[in-house]
């Protein structure tokens, strides 16, 4: 389909029509006018060339007439005749010289038919002074008549009233041409009458053939009065006058009524004279009048250039002038018309971006400031499609205002149920620990903790609210975190976490405080999304890559994948956060992780994975680390041998299960001795392994649990025996130097007793449950049974395991700083069914944990820092027992159903 055209060729069909008939009249005249001045310098030319030449040889035939009429005894020998015919014939070839050079046949055929004709005619005088000479024109009129019709030829050239007739300033042209026929005329009366004196013999045919001439003379010299201009009037007038014309012309009037034969009654000598006389006159006036006339058409001619010049000139410049002003008149409108177009475009493309821009980064917006009205224009009309048009804009303005409040609104119900919820959820948080601390049955507590990580996975969602309402998570941490506990934090609050296996970090720098929450929570919408796209029956692995401008994380599904497409517009969406569509529903996690990664300025791009899924790589910034975190294995006191890090690793199939992975040097978990042992402890090759419930895998992979700060640390009020230190070295150390075992641990080191399933049911651990070595010293009411390959010290504590010619007494003595689990010595047979305790600070990282107050009586006070440390504790405390009343008080008088004003 054609585009319809644009105003341009509207206006230009407009203004074609009278446009074109401007064209057409300033070109008829320009044509008439140089028509004109081609007929002017035609003639000009003309008279010029051959003008003067021709009249000369009018007289000289003239000449030749009147001597061949006075030739007493013939033409042939007398003597001033053939003197004559000599300068007839040079004037003769003096005319066909001029002929040859002036382009006659540029002119009108007229003009040239006539030309050929005198020159024809001169072709025949030779042979008319033959006839002549030799009798056979005998009488004396026959010659006269023939030399009649040559030089009537001859004065064809100015006589033509139809040539001249076409240019109103030759007129006086005519009345010269009139004035030199009368000459003619004259001089055929002359030879005429001429003839019968010298024969004295006046025949009827004589006397008829001169008052022919008499009749046509004064019929020319009357036209010559009418014609002649006013110098040649003067001439005229004096002729008139003249004494000569005046008996001329009673001699013609005698020789009217005289009809007898015989000798006319004239006398020849006064004749004679008289009319030479007035011939030679005439001719004098006919050249100067030529001359005359030729300075006249020049100048008539330089006249007519200027006209037709001014003609031209002024047409064109008034056809410019249309068109100049046409282009104007419609430009303007175009102008116009291009303004609202712009005016329109920069709306469309400029402003009302630039306005939802502000108004999604919540910026106050004033409609009147932001849609302003166009400027009037000049044409009524365009004038009122320019304020329809700027109502049109203000009402789009307005339209978005509203939008935005509307929005706003919503979003803030939305984060006020948010807040809610997630203050409901961390108190739910911390009723669920204190029930974990309380309970002493294994299922109950397998139960509470998968509870525990239904409600993570509520606060996760509820933060994602919190998010979408382009607000922060109250959740915030003041100190660095190991970028490695980061990851498993996040790992651990998805459904299916035991399919993803965690890569070791070492040398893992550590990750900002208040970024903390923010990556944990961006990880994990993206672990998450990985396990739920991809087959149950495969791994998402997690790695770290140290890079130039900061550290990269991959997660790694082997799902379906995307295609080219989808990959161009997730990642087009991630690196520009899009606006939030209520009509986009599945696509939530990667509005709130684009939110997330924008706010601090992580960049995220997804690809595909050599096993036809898809990695997502998260690159943090370099802004958002503190450097290297301490070194990731650890030399337990007294040992030499480096500390495991935790890893996950495969289980039965089904899942996978958090695992701490064998290191290369089959280096043992912390370990530490008691003080004064009472039987030194053998060399044993083989580490000691005994399987724990996937909760105590939860606890120990999740470092960050007990720095949350929403969360509260009831005392323990159970009676069960609580270890003396932290749980493990991999808990504060979690950054090992050995790999992640491939497809689990090692299954010789794995050889107690199957575990409970985990919260995501993992089944039983196998050779994915978490060994732990190394024994401690302590004492408990009620132990749990120990392994069956465990030894039992006689104090009823496993001893601890080491290696070849290592004992208890080159262990420093001290306090405990692992996890350390009493078996009491009755039980030392029975399998470890029971589940360890939960200490305080024992999984938070390095860089959380707090100074482990020193024992009493060990000094009599204080320093300032430790003081300081005490205020501020205490006075977290107390805020978050404040908080804590105002919330059990709030949920007892209804406020948490009631919505915000």
């Amino acid at each position: 389909m054609s585009s319809p055209p644009p105003i341009r060729t509207k206006l230009l069909r407009i203004l074609l029509l009278p446009l074109v008939s401007m064209v057409a009249l300033w070109g008829f005249i320009a044509y008439s006018s140089v028509e004109e001045i081609i007929t002017v310098s035609q003639n000009q030319d003309r008279w010029e060339a051959i003008g003067s030449p021709v009249l000369q040889l009018i007289v000289e035939l003239q000449k030749e007439r009147q001597l061949s009429a006075e030739a007493p005894d013939g033409t042939a020998d007398f003597r001033p005749l053939a003197d004559q015919r000599r300068i007839t014939d040079t004037q003769v070839t003096r005319l066909r010289e001029i002929i040859a050079t002036v382009d006659v046949d540029g002119d009108d055929s007229e003009t040239t038919a006539q030309v050929q004709n005198m020159v024809q005619a001169l072709d025949g005088l030779q042979a008319l002074r033959a006839s002549a000479d030799g009798g056979v024109l005998a009488p004396p009129l026959t010659i006269i008549q023939a030399y009649d019709n040559l030089i009537a030829t001859a004065n064809r050239q100015f006589t033509d009233r139809d040539a001249l007739s076409d240019v109103s300033s030759f007129r006086g042209v005519r009345g010269m041409a009139a004035f030199s026929a009368t000459s003619e005329y004259l001089g055929r009366e002359h030879a005429v009458l001429t003839s019968t004196i010298v024969h004295r013999n006046m025949t009827p045919a004589d006397r008829g053939a001169f008052v022919a001439a008499t009749t046509a003379r004064r019929l020319v010299f009357a036209n010559a009065e009418r014609d002649a201009g006013p110098e040649l009037r003067a001439d005229y007038d004096r002729l008139v006058a003249s004494e000569p014309y005046k008996r001329l012309v009673a001699i013609e009037d005698i020789l009217f009524s005289w009809d007898t034969d015989g000798a006319p009654p004239v006398d020849p000598a006064a004749w004679r004279r008289d009319t030479e006389a007035i011939i030679g006159g005439i001719n004098r006036d006919t050249q100067t009048e030529l001359a005359r006339v030729a300075a006249e058409a020049q100048s008539q001619k330089t006249g007519a250039y200027w006209r037709i010049g001014i003609v031209l000139l002024i047409g064109l410049a008034v056809v410019v002038a249309s068109l100049a002003l046409s282009y104007r008149f419609g430009r303007s409108l175009i102008d116009e018309l291009m303004r609202l177009q712009g005016s329109a475009v920069e709306l469309a493309e400029q402003r009302l971006p630039r306005l939802v821009e502000r108004l999604r980064r919540g910026e106050d917006v004033d409609p009147a400031t932001e849609a302003p009205g166009l400027p009037p224009a000049e044409t009524a009309e365009v004038d009122r499609v320019v304020h329809a048009f700027s109502a049109v804009g203000r009402t789009a303005v307005e339209a978005a205002v509203g939008q935005a409040a509307l929005r706003k609104g919503v979003g803030q119900v939305f984060l006020n149920l948010a807040r809610r919820n997630q203050a409901l959820l961390h108190r739910q948080l911390a009723l669920l620990d204190t029930m974990e601390r309380r309970v002493d049955e294994p299922q109950v507590l397998e139960d509470l903790f998968k509870l525990d990580h239904l409600t993570t996975r509520m606060r996760r969602h509820a933060e994602n609210l919190i998010i979408m309402s382009d607000s922060s998570p109250a959740r915030r941490w003041r100190d660095p975190v190991p970028v490695f506990d980061v990851v498993r934090a996040a790992v651990l609050e998805v459904e299916d976490y035991t399919r993803v296996t965690v890569t070791p970090m070492p040398n893992a720098p550590l990750l900002l405080g208040a970024a903390v929450t923010d990556v944990i929570h961006l990880i994990a919408e993206l672990v998450e999304n990985a396990t739920v796209f991809s087959p149950p029956n495969t791994t998402v692995h997690v790695r770290g890559v140290t890079a130039a401008n900061g550290l990269a994380l991959e997660v790694e599904d082997r799902g379906l994948g995307l295609n080219d497409a989808v990959l161009s517009e997730l990642n087009a969406r991630l690196s520009d956060v899009p606006e939030f569509d209520l009509a986009d529903t599945d696509r939530l996690g990667l509005f709130v992780v684009s939110r997330l990664a924008a706010r601090h300025g992580i960049k995220i791009v997804l690809r595909r994975s050599p096993y036809d899924g898809t990695t997502a790589i998260v690159l943090l910034p370099a802004t958002l680390l503190a450097g290297a975190e301490p070194p990731a294995i650890a030399a337990a006191p007294g040992t030499g041998r480096p500390v495991r890090a935790l890893s996950m690793a495969p289980s039965d199939g089904r899942g996978r299960g958090v695992t701490i992975a064998p290191e290369p040097d089959r280096a043992t978990w912390f370990e530490a001795a008691p003080a004064n042992p009472p039987h030194p402890a053998e060399p044993d090759p083989v580490l000691t392994t005994g399987p724990i419930s996937v909760a105590d895998a939860l606890r120990a992979a999740d470092p960050l649990r007990a720095t949350d700060p929403m969360r509260t640390e009831p005392p323990a009020t159970s009676d069960r025996p609580r270890p003396a230190g932290p749980p493990s070295a991999a808990a504060s150390n979690p950054l090992g130097s050995g790999p992640a075992v491939p497809g689990g641990a090692d299954p010789s080191r794995a050889t107690g007793p199957a575990g409970v399933a985990g919260p995501a049911g993992a089944g039983q651990f196998g050779n994915g449950s978490i060994p732990v070595r190394g024994p401690a010293p302590g004492n408990g009411a009620e132990p749990p049974r120990r392994p069956a390959h465990a030894r039992v010290q006689g104090n009823g504590t496993v001893p601890p395991q080491g290696g070849p010619g290592d004992n208890g007494s080159s262990r420093p003595a001290g306090p405990p700083t692992g996890w350390s689990v009493t078996v009491p010595a009755q039980e030392a047979d029975e399998d470890l069914d029971g589940l360890p305790m939960r200490i305080p600070q024992a999984s938070l990282a390095p860089q959380l944990r707090v100074d482990a107050r020193p024992e009493r009586g060990a000094r009599a006070g204080r320093s300032p820092e430790e003081l300081a440390q005490l205020m501020s504790s205490m006075q977290r405390g107390w805020q978050q027992g404040r908080r804590q009343a105002k919330q059990e008080r709030d949920m007892r008088n209804g406020k948490d159903d009631q919505p915000d004003a």
